[in-house]
């Protein structure tokens, strides 16, 4: 620090002495006369004299002192920034991040509807896709939410709800409107078959063998055979979790009749049999 101070002393006396040694300068082009003789000429008053109105070297001069100092102390430079920017702000930590009125409304809203999806999400806050997914990589970062990923999905739990994993693959799954079904139907008619939910819920039978297949190796649904039928159940740990939690489901499911009554979803003897 006292090397870079001696340099800065010299450069700061050298930058000076130019400046005075300059022709045109305070000691150049000047004739001495006797002050004792009485001003003959005419009196103007004084004009200010701004910036801009000095010449371009003596401008330079200026800005050259100006820079100088942050030339050689750029870290007291820096951490005068560091101070004097942060006016105004303050640093979100995990205490604090839901000091902020919409944060604590998306949690809540989050916290409400586990598993729900950044599109229905935005819907119900009301904001732009840029800052939803602004907070909610926030509320991620400061681990208040967590994104599962799940067929091609993120849904999003806060944390202080405990869900097992697959439980987030079932709560994931009931906000897409063909699971939601299919799982309402099983959910009511337990020991169906495939064509059976074609039927009443008016799909195509490949379109339910290729959910059936993905749920059953997710350990949603589970798979038994009788003769020549599959008869497909929600698993125990599913059908045990949406009983005690039926709070849980998705509030579309109940307004848009995802899950039938069981007096409307009965077996039918037709079908099983064959």
């Amino acid at each position: 620090m006292v090397r870079w101070n001696r340099i800065f002393s010299i450069l700061l006396v050298a930058v000076t002495l130019a400046g005075i040694a300059l022709p045109g300068t305070a000691t150049a082009g000047y004739a001495v006369e006797s002050g004792l003789e009485k001003f003959s000429g005419e009196m103007h008053d004084f004009e200010e004299i701004t910036f801009w109105d000095l010449l371009p070297r003596v401008r330079l001069l200026h800005i050259t002192l100006m820079i100088l100092p942050a030339c050689f102390f750029p870290g007291e430079l820096l951490y005068t920034l560091c101070i004097l920017l942060p006016f105004g702000f303050r640093r979100v930590t995990g205490r604090t991040i839901l000091d902020d009125d919409f944060r604590l409304d998306l949690y809540q809203e989050i916290a409400a509807n586990p598993g729900v999806g950044a599109r229905v999400l935005g819907k119900m806050v009301g904001v732009s896709r840029g800052r939803l997914r602004y907070h909610l990589d926030m509320l991620i970062r400061e681990g208040k939410v967590a994104a599962v990923a799940y067929r091609n999905r993120t849904g999003y739990f806060a944390r202080s709800q405990r869900h097992t994993d697959l439980q987030q693959r079932l709560l994931i799954a009931l906000r897409e409107e063909t699971l939601r079904t299919i799982l309402g139907h099983l959910l009511e008619s337990p020991d169906t078959t495939r064509n059976d939910v074609a039927e009443r819920l008016g799909l195509s039978g490949p379109t339910v063998s290729h959910h059936m297949q993905e749920l059953e190796v997710d350990g949603i649904v589970a798979a038994e055979r009788d003769g020549r039928f599959v008869l497909y159940r929600l698993s125990e740990g599913v059908r045990e979790f949406l009983s005690r939690h039926p709070g849980d489901l998705p509030p579309r499911a109940s307004r848009h009749g995802g899950l039938p009554h069981r007096k409307d979803t009965a077996r039918s003897p037709e079908v099983l049999s064959g």
